[in-house]
């Protein structure tokens, strides 16, 4: 990844912009703009010393500014060495206090004492206890968001961005093979997800993009009842079976969705698959460079549902931007009205869920081209049948 390229280019927006910092703490900006590896959220809010000021400080030129708490901080050197737009790790030890860190930090971009406004674009996750602190060292600072410089950048994939992306599809491919393999009466939702989430991990991803969604549904009694939905229903015959799962790779995801049937599906219920594909079908063709929106790809897919009497079952959006994060701008949504670009990464998600009864959903990464959206993946979209 030209990690370089990218700061150069959100730098040269801060310019045009007049924004004098760009703070970043550890998540998907940070990767993306440089290198600084992502760890799996381990369910604390506070997780060490410090945390609330550590991040990427990144000034119009010069040298990124990390900030480490101490924990855990040995992640965050291996991280920046042999990325030469580092300067050393700034790392916060327990006797410090976090708020002159802060100072520090700002002190060493001639922030704090301008007699000016500084303008300081902040991540859309930053803790509020930092943007108070900044704040309160600098009296005339103006915050703002930086998604609205990064996000643009990020909805353009560059050749390597795609290609750790069709690394990413390829090894959502070779997990569905073993979703499938596990499908048997009796099996529960629970212990399918753990299959899944195993052969992740077996395949090469670093973890999981999202919770990896199995639903079964039929016209059973569980179902009528509505209960054993936390994953503990087991497979019957006559069963709808509904994936939707992604992995990591490289720092990159995917997301992933095809439908399954325990037994021997019902004629309606093959047209409903039917219909879902030809509703994505009909999408992806439309996801032309500077000749359908956002709005409009989700529309097509609608009317096709809409069309078949399904309106009601479709209950989401068609789909969502995706790269470093599983989901992100634009969205193929009623309300985004995004012109498509070449280059653009989306979801193609459109489903058929009647509760009580059956799902099906069918769902791909695409890239926007001028032949269409084209998948990322190689599985065929058929209903897969199991005896």
């Amino acid at each position: 990844m030209d990690y370089p390229r990218r700061l150069a280019a959100v730098r040269e927006v801060m310019g045009e912009r007049g924004i004098d910092l760009l703070y970043l703490p550890r998540a998907a900006n940070l990767f993306w703009l440089t290198g600084i590896r992502r760890e799996p959220v381990q369910g604390t809010d506070h997780n060490a010393y410090g945390d609330w000021v550590a991040g990427g400080y990144i000034g119009l030129d010069g040298p990124v500014r990390l900030v480490a708490p101490r924990m855990g901080g040995a992640f965050f050197v291996e991280e920046a060495a042999g990325k030469p737009w580092f300067e050393e790790v700034r790392l916060v030890r327990e006797p410090e206090d976090p708020l002159a860190v802060l100072r520090e930090t700002l002190d060493g971009f001639g922030l704090t004492d301008t007699g000016r406004s500084v303008r300081i674009a902040v991540d859309e996750r930053t803790w509020t206890q930092t943007t108070l602190a900044m704040q309160a060292l600098i009296p005339r600072v103006v915050l703002s968001s930086a998604s609205d410089l990064i996000s643009p950048l990020r909805m353009l994939k560059d050749d390597d961005e795609l290609a750790a992306m069709r690394r990413a599809a390829h090894v959502a491919d070779l997990v569905f093979e073993v979703a499938v393999a596990a499908l048997r009466p009796g099996v529960t939702e629970q212990e399918v997800v753990h299959e899944i989430g195993r052969a992740f991990l077996l395949f090469g991803a670093e973890y999981t993009s999202f919770p990896t969604g199995v639903y079964f549904a039929g016209e059973g009694p569980l179902d009528a009842a509505g209960t054993l939905r936390e994953g503990r229903r087991p497979l019957w015959h006559g069963d709808s079976v509904m994936f939707d799962f992604g992995g990591v790779v490289d720092g990159y995801c995917s997301d992933f969705g095809r439908s399954a049937f325990l037994g021997e599906p019902s004629a309606d219920y093959l047209g409903v698959h039917e219909t879902v594909r030809l509703a994505q079908a009909e999408a992806m063709k439309a996801m032309v460079p500077g000749r359908c929106t956002t709005a409009e790809a989700n529309g097509i897919a609608r009317r096709v549902i809409a069309d078949a009497g399904y309106d009601a079952g479709f209950t989401h959006r068609l789909g969502h931007g995706i790269g470093v994060t599983v989901h992100e701008p634009p969205f193929l949504d009623g309300v985004d009205q995004t012109m498509l670009q070449d280059r653009m990464t989306f979801t193609v998600e459109p489903s058929i869920i009647l509760p009580g009864r059956f799902g099906n959903r069918v769902e791909d990464v695409v890239l926007v081209t001028a032949e269409g959206g084209v998948p990322l993946g190689n599985v065929d979209r058929q209903l897969y049948i199991i005896s």
